[in-house]
């Protein structure tokens, strides 16, 4: 029974955790969105567009056919709005020479917020490079994921933008690497760079991931410094059921791992 209530517990938990980050990775996982920030990270990282003022959405809506996106106006604001709900956005009132109308007008304008991902990824900041490296592994993970498996990225330290495919009829184990022999161990490996010093070793695994009645777990086997979704730890020694596009954190902090999953 108390192994069912710590369980019942720990998905309240990540559910509350999961409303921010579900309405963010909602918000990404379209392609119309995706080009959206793109495009803003692009023309804030152009030292020569500092001056000038927010793009507004018919600037945006043209730079989109340069992806070979044709929408309506009143379709791209409603992607506009889910990005700026989803607190990716922030939106700006500014004056625009409107074609063909006479002088300026106050138009709203979008900006990427520079602490967009912080709660994603908390510790890290994915603004300017990082913002890029997040969009090119987030863009790998989706290709990689054919929705049979748990596609893992990791988006953090020596092993950044590694992708691991893990199929229904397996059950990974997640460690940092020892000098040990790993014939030794029989499920499938994921196995850290050393530089990950606070996950365990591989042959006292961190994490256990598998497949299970149709959905995926998660199982902390007892880690010396836990397993986290956002800041949330993950009970040990308790299959956890894992929600497509969580971000796992192996330890916390330095010497830590971190993981976008989907599947």
């Amino acid at each position: 029974m108390d192994d069912l209530n710590q369980e019942f517990k720990t998905e309240i938990l990540r559910d509350n955790e999961c409303k921010i980050l579900s309405s963010k990775l909602a918000a990404i996982n379209n392609d119309v969105r995706f080009s959206i920030l793109k495009i803003l990270r692009d023309y804030d990282k152009v030292k020569s567009n500092k001056s000038k003022s927010p793009l507004y959405s018919r600037e945006i809506n043209f730079l989109l056919t340069g992806y070979n996106i044709n929408i309506t106006p009143q379709m791209l604001g409603q992607h506009l709005k889910i990005l700026v709900e989803s607190g990716i956005l922030g939106e700006v009132i500014v004056k625009k020479e409107i074609p063909n109308k006479v002088g300026k007008r106050n138009v709203k304008a979008y900006i990427l917020k520079e602490d967009a991902f912080e709660d994603l990824f908390l510790d890290i900041n994915f603004f300017s490079d990082e913002l890029l490296s997040f969009f090119e592994l987030y863009e790998i993970n989706k290709k990689f994921n054919n929705r049979k498996c748990c596609t893992l990225t990791v988006f953090n330290g020596k092993d950044k933008g590694k992708t691991y495919k893990i199929n229904r009829n397996e059950c990974a184990v997640i460690g940092r690497k020892g000098n040990d022999d790993l014939r030794k161990i029989n499920n499938r490996k994921i196995v850290l760079d050393n530089s990950y010093n606070t996950v365990s070793n591989i042959l006292k695994p961190h994490l256990k991931l598998f497949y299970e009645d149709g959905d995926w777990y998660i199982f902390d086997e007892a880690s010396s410094n836990g397993t986290f979704i956002g800041d949330n730890p993950v009970p040990s020694s308790i299959k956890t059921k894992l929600k497509n596009n969580s971000f796992l954190k192996l330890s916390n902090g330095k010497g830590g791992v971190v993981f976008y999953c989907s599947f």
